[in-house]
C-alpha cells in the first residue's frame, strides 16, 4: 500500500533521505501526544492519518522508527528499511553505516532487493529505486 493509494495524489519525494543507521539504534526520547495514544490503541488509524497528513519522509521516517530493531542485523534492518522505502514513496536513500559492508553482504542485499540500485562507497550505501516512468517501453511503431 502506498500513500498514492491512501491521499491520492501524492507525489514520490524527490531528494535524497538521509539516514544515520547509528542514530535509527538509539533514537531520542519522543513526547507523548495524542495521536502516538490513539495510533498504539489502533494501529491502523495511525497509520492512515500519517500517510494522509505527513509528507512522504516524514512518515517514513516515523515507520522505520518504529520498525527498526538494533538486536537484527544490519542486512535484515537494511532491507526492512528498503522495502519501506518503497512503499511509502522514498526512492532514493542515503544510509550512513556503522562500517562498509562487504562484497558478500552487499551481494546478499542485491538478491533480495533486486528493484533497488546499491551502491556502497566507504560507509554510506546509496539505495536507488528506479521510478516506473523509467522502465517504460519505447513506442511502437506501426508499419
Amino acid at each position: 500500500m502506498s500513500n498514492a493509494i491512501l491521499s491520492g495524489s501524492r507525489e514520490p519525494h524527490q531528494h535524497p533521505v538521509l539516514l544515520d543507521l547509528n542514530a535509527l539504534y538509539h533514537p531520542p526520547k519522543r513526547p507523548l501526544t495524542a495521536l502516538g495514544i490513539v495510533s498504539t490503541l489502533i494501529p491502523l488509524f495511525g497509520y492512515g492519518w500519517q500517510a494522509m497528513t505527513q509528507d512522504p519522509e516524514t512518515h517514513f521516517r516515523q515507520e522505520l522508527g518504529k520498525r527498526i530493531n538494533k538486536h537484527k542485523t544490519e542486512e535484515a534492518n537494511l532491507v526492512l528499511t528498503l522495502q519501506l522505502a518503497g512503499m511509502l514513496d522514498c526512492h532514493c536513500l542515503h544510509i550512513t553505516l556503522p562500517y562498509a559492508l562487504s562484497e558478500e553482504q552487499l551481494a546478499t542485499l542485491r538478491r533480495r532487493l533486486p528493484r533497488w540500485q546499491l551502491t556502497m562507497t566507504e560507509l554510506l550505501l546509496v539505495a536507488e529505486l528506479p521510478r516506473p516512468a523509467d522502465h517504460k517501453a519505447p513506442p511502437q511503431t506501426h508499419s
